[in-house]
């Protein structure tokens, strides 16, 4: 059913006129926000945040129209998006990575360890490997929402993937955590805390 509904969704999206398309300034305001954080978690960098996202959203212009007759366009900007950083590092001739160490400072929202700091820094180490593991959907679900504060329905509408999907993501991702850190079976991930 989900296949003849996208199909006839495609169809009906490559006969309307242009001016009943999503406008491409009204996508850009919606989603730019949302895309700078995301870059600026990669990038550890505000300036090289901004000028990926906006050289981003002038590629997206330019293949505007076949984001248009895609399946789902939030799915292919994000896909865009995402090729765009990892593109961006590679030019700064750094190896992207499933997670990046660089990115402690964004990484001190997701929780605080009370005692030692070393004790905080080891435990974000350990962490970090164990999203490296975790596959490239559930690692991106968990990063917009444990990192960046994102809702599972605010992460929808950025990745084009469903809210029952980001949930069973999100829960997939939290018990292979677990068990990597080896943790209780009741371990859940703490409330992000929300940037400063």
């Amino acid at each position: 059913m989900d296949g003849f509904v996208a199909t006839a969704t495609q169809q009906l999206r490559a006969g309307l006129p242009l001016d009943l398309e999503v406008p491409y300034e009204a996508f850009t305001r919606q989603q730019r926000e949302p895309y700078y954080r995301y870059a600026y978690s990669k990038l550890a960098s505000q300036t090289e945040a901004r000028e990926a996202v906006n050289d981003f959203f002038v590629k997206l212009h330019h293949r505007w129209q076949e984001a248009l007759r895609s399946d789902n366009l939030a799915a292919f900007a994000w896909k865009m998006l995402h090729d765009h950083i990892v593109d961006v590092l590679r030019r700064r001739d750094r190896r992207p990575t499933p997670v990046d160490t660089a990115f402690f400072p964004v990484s001190s929202m997701l929780w605080s360890v009370d005692g030692d700091p070393l004790d905080a820094v080891l435990t974000r180490i350990d962490l970090y490997r164990a999203l490296a593991r975790l596959p490239e959907r559930q690692r991106t679900c968990f990063w917009l929402r444990h990192v960046l504060g994102y809702s599972a329905v605010e992460i929808a509408g950025i990745t084009g993937i469903s809210a029952s999907t980001i949930r069973s993501h999100l829960q997939h991702a939290t018990r292979q955590l677990a068990r990597a850190l080896r943790l209780q079976d009741d371990w859940s991930v703490p409330a992000p805390r929300k940037a400063p």
